[in-house]
């Protein structure tokens, strides 16, 4: 959703006069062929005269890939990213048709306080999580135990709400909500702390692709799943990134030991 929008802007702001833009590229052509040819001399110089070739996009992705497959790790960050990313998607567009369900045709649902309510829960996850920071939990059990939580709401508002009582439906959706708001910390510290910085950029294009799958796939079929149907794929997705960050927890806790020796 976000990204739609990104990307409509960033092609909007391509679209101009040709005059421009052809300028605009002959500059920056002319500039980047000087400064190549600056730092060529100056490398030829210092290195007498051998340049090391720069590498294209497709031998970055090569890279990349060997990277993550050389290091479960990272792989695992990239599941726990994309599933629980794919569960908030699903959640975001299924919680108006929830209420609604829930509260009856007749009664009309007050979604701009509910979302209000929703980004006071994610304030008060992310303050959490900062105190548990302090407190010195390490961020790969926090992830975890909030992963638990995540699973654990979503399939109380999956079983108890969808098509029954408004309060199990709202108060499983209000613990969701806190758990996205401990998420983006966590993620971006398990990112920083396990995705080399070189091709960080790369694997996380690459995390967006199941990511898109387990959304489109999803939607594609939301007349067969139906809220219900929607809301239990993602506690699936949500179960199944817990076991991924437990994993992650339990290689990171396995390689801890061996790093004062190694030093």
């Amino acid at each position: 959703m976000y990204r739609g929008v990104e990307l409509a802007y960033s092609n909007r702001s391509q679209i101009g006069s040709g005059e421009e833009t052809a300028s605009a590229a002959a500059l920056t052509d002319s500039e980047g062929v000087s400064d190549a040819e600056a730092g060529g001399s100056k490398d030829g110089e210092a290195s007498g005269g051998s340049e090391e070739p720069s590498r294209d996009g497709l031998t970055l992705v090569k890279e990349a890939v060997g990277a993550m497959l050389n290091d479960k790790r990272i792989l695992l960050v990239g599941a726990v990213q994309a599933l629980f990313e794919g569960a908030m998607y699903i959640f975001v567009l299924q919680w108006p048709p929830a209420l609604k369900a829930a509260l009856g045709a007749t009664v009309a649902v007050p979604f701009g306080k509910i979302f209000s309510c929703f980004m006071v829960c994610c304030m008060l996850g992310s303050t959490a999580f900062s105190a548990l920071t302090r407190g010195g939990v390490a961020p790969v059990d926090t992830m975890a135990g909030m992963l638990a939580m995540a699973t654990l709401s979503m399939g109380a508002a999956t079983t108890l709400g969808v098509g029954g009582s408004l309060v199990p439906l709202i108060a499983a959706f209000f613990a969701f909500e806190a758990c996205v708001g401990m998420y983006f910390p966590l993620i971006g510290t398990l990112r920083s702390q396990y995705l080399p910085d070189e091709y960080r950029g790369v694997i996380m294009n690459l995390f967006g692709i199941p990511l898109n799958l387990i959304v489109v796939g999803v939607f594609l079929s939301i007349g067969k799943l139906g809220i219900k149907g929607a809301l239990s794929v993602s506690t699936g997705a949500l179960a199944i990134a817990a076991v991924a960050q437990m994993l992650l927890r339990q290689a990171v806790r396995q390689e801890a030991p061996s790093q004062p020796s190694d030093a």
